[in-house]
């Protein structure tokens, strides 16, 4: 074997070497997850002994993922167990994770198979159930054979002080043996009148059953129950149905009748009050009826009294024609009014000096509270028109100097 020939088996040793690593190491450890579509979930377990990350997560007993991470909650002091399931695995809404350990401590997460429809969603929180330690069932089974242990100690002492009566009741005769003896033959005496009673009793009873009237109509009987129970338990229906109903309106009525209760007090002062004013208001229609009543009251006498009402309907005649007659007058004040206002200078000294636009002018005091406008002020023509003293007639012509 040449140096180059030993080289070359060498190399390929060490090459299939690397090989069978690299698929050990792929198959034993968690590289092949790696391209496996995942989603996670997390569960809730008081105590999660034995599980840590890569501890199988099965349904069925068939593996469907590994836990990822194992953590506490401050806040509750549970384990936070993450898993992540495959993706072509999906479970069902009401699955339910169980932590099971086997007698050598491994431990693995089962799911339930769960009825629901609806799929669980990614990131969703669920409840696990925690197995019972073996141990502890070992401790709570050896307490409880302890307490049955005392208990037939206790009860193998009472059976002997038993025993130990009985003796000392048989040897020395105490409590008068004799006397509980024929006690008890009356009372064997006693029961065999009885059992012949009984017998006589079922005899009667055999006679009307082998009656075949008394059969058929048993019968009957029998045949009805069915139909009666069916009945029965209609009935219990409408009632509990009645039953809801009535619940239903009661609790309408209380929430329609606990504002009123919450306000009753004052209601009440209220009512209370109103009456009050009700007794008050009576005694004073009372009083006023005692009044109106009177025959010398004003509207008794206008009620009885023709001529009382003749003379109001006169003086309303009357103040309708004033009304009319008055119409004019005003009429001729608006109009002088609206004269004076337009040309002042018609009644007095001042107005013939100062002169009128022909305009209805505003008065002093209102021109002064009026605000100022903003902008350009534009200049204001001051020129009083001529008067055209032979066209306006004047009330009141200045005197001359």
């Amino acid at each position: 074997m040449t140096e180059r020939q030993l080289q070359f088996r060498v190399g390929l040793f060490v090459v299939l070497a690397m090989l069978a690593g690299s698929a050990m190491l792929f198959q034993f450890s968690s590289l092949k997850s790696v391209w496996k579509e995942r989603y996670p979930l997390v569960i809730r377990f008081e105590h999660a002994s034995g599980v840590h990350e890569t501890t199988a997560v099965r349904r069925g007993g068939i593996p469907i993922g590994e836990v990822t991470d194992v953590r506490f909650d401050e806040q509750s002091g549970d384990v936070l167990v993450t898993v992540e399931i495959d993706q072509r695995h999906h479970l069902r809404e009401d699955a339910r994770p169980q932590l099971v350990r086997s007698l050598l401590g491994d431990a693995s997460i089962e799911f339930t198979a769960g009825q629901k429809q609806k799929l669980l969603r990614p990131g969703s929180v669920l409840s696990g159930e925690s197995p019972a330690d073996p141990m502890e069932v070992v401790d709570r089974l050896e307490e409880q054979v302890n307490r049955s242990l005392a208990g037939f100690d206790t009860t193998s002492r009472e059976w002997q002080q038993v025993a130990a009566n009985l003796n000392q009741l048989m040897e020395t005769n105490n409590g008068n043996l004799a006397v509980v003896v024929e006690r008890a033959a009356e009372s064997l005496q006693e029961m065999t009148i009885a059992m012949r009673k009984a017998n006589v009793a079922l005899s009667s009873a055999n006679l009307v059953l082998t009656d075949t009237k008394n059969m058929q109509n048993l019968q009957l009987t029998l045949d009805a129950l069915p139909k009666m129970a069916n009945e029965t338990r209609q009935v219990i229906v409408a009632i509990r149905k009645a039953v809801e109903t009535a619940d239903g309106s009661l609790a309408a009525i209380r929430d329609v009748t606990s504002p009123l209760a919450e306000r009753s007090e004052s209601m009440a002062v209220r009512l209370e009050n109103t009456l009050a004013n009700m007794e008050s208001l009576s005694g004073e229609l009372s009083t006023f009826t005692k009044i109106v009543n009177h025959r010398d009251g004003s509207l008794q006498r206008f009620v009885s009294d023709p001529t009382l009402y003749r003379n109001l309907s006169q003086t309303s005649a009357t103040l309708a024609v004033l009304v009319q007659n008055l119409q004019p007058i005003l009429r001729d004040v608006r109009i002088f009014s609206d004269k004076v206002a337009r040309h002042p200078e018609l009644i007095g000294v001042s107005g013939a000096l100062r002169g009128s636009a022909g305009i209805k002018e505003v008065p002093d005091d209102q021109q002064q509270t009026q605000k100022p406008q903003t902008g350009p002020v534009q200049p204001v023509s001051r020129e009083v028109p001529r008067r055209a003293t032979s066209q306006q007639p004047r009330l009141f012509n200045p005197p001359r100097r």
